[in-house]
């Protein structure tokens, strides 16, 4: 008998509970500081087109060397693009591409993404001559497309060490 005046509380008390936990995860609304949690690497929009996660990885050892650069480009268009071209604003020359054959001139189809580094994909990898650009840094990088145009971003350098191991400038440069 007095198990089941235990269970009819327990019963009455999460009848109580549930709708109340339930609406309090409404209370925070639409504007909750939760929602502005932003990655920690840079993104933009350019058009039909989002360039995010980009990364400048240099090489696991010493300071400088040639800096490969990581990142995804989604086209959210109707018409393809092209990458024409990536700079690090601080260095003389261009990144040097290394399309795949499922991304020729480094086009992108409407609705497809365009990867840069790691095993498989498109590289860029960018000459740091006199080692002007290091691990830790910051530094401006421009994209510039056929279509849209350019943007620049500001984008952190990594060495090519724990996540970053398999995008670094040694790895792009080995699997040309």
């Amino acid at each position: 008998m007095p198990h089941r005046r235990i269970r009819k509380a327990l019963a009455a008390a999460l009848l109580v509970i549930a709708p109340a936990l339930a609406l309090a995860g409404c209370g925070a609304g639409n504007d909750a500081e939760t929602l502005q949690i932003a990655p920690d690497t840079p993104a933009t929009t350019l058009g039909s087109l989002k360039v995010q996660n980009v990364v400048l990885v240099s090489p696991a050892v010493g300071r400088g060397g040639p800096l490969a650069v990581t990142g995804s480009i989604y086209n959210g268009g109707t018409a393809p693009d092209q990458l024409q071209q990536v700079t690090v604003n601080e260095l003389p020359q261009p990144a040097v591409f290394t399309p795949t054959p499922q991304r020729p001139e480094m086009r992108i189809g409407p609705n497809e993404t365009l990867q840069l580094g790691g095993p498989g994909n498109a590289t860029a990898v960018v000459p740091n001559p006199a080692d002007l650009v290091t691990a830790g840094q910051s530094r401006r990088v421009t994209f510039r497309f056929a279509r849209e145009g350019e943007v620049t971003m500001w984008v952190t350098v990594q060495p090519a060490t724990g996540i970053y191991a398999g995008f670094g400038p040694v790895a792009a440069i080995a699997g040309q």
